[in-house]
């Protein structure tokens, strides 16, 4: 698992997820995601597609995140998430929580709104 930040148009923070997000993959970036996102508290997007896998521990990461950077007002936005992975989204329907969408663009637009 492997984890790449940098920053996208208007002060965004842009997280991209590599790898297989099961219990080892969670073990591994857990707390770098968590740590990178929340204290900095800023609009963040994440790629997801490099993401081959998406376990429950996966998803608790991501509304873990989601819940707090909303106590800041701020948003975070999943895209590009693979067919397996978009199923496994649609399967536990956590969408309803944590905004997924197609492209960078929309979930600029998104964070943005």
């Amino acid at each position: 698992m492997e984890m790449q930040l940098t920053h996208a148009d208007g002060g965004v923070k842009k997280v991209v997820l590599a790898g297989r997000l099961d219990s080892a993959g969670v073990d591994v970036v857990e707390t770098q995601f968590s740590a990178s996102v929340v204290p900095a508290g800023e609009n963040t997007i994440v790629d997801l597609s490099e993401l081959s896998f998406l376990a429950s521990l996966g998803v608790r990461m991501f509304i873990a995140t989601t819940r707090a950077l909303s106590w800041k007002g701020k948003k975070l936005v999943l895209y590009g998430a693979t067919p397996p992975v978009m199923e496994i989204i649609e399967t536990m329907g956590f969408s309803d929580v944590v905004p997924v969408v197609a492209t960078e663009s929309e979930a600029l637009a998104l964070c943005n709104a």
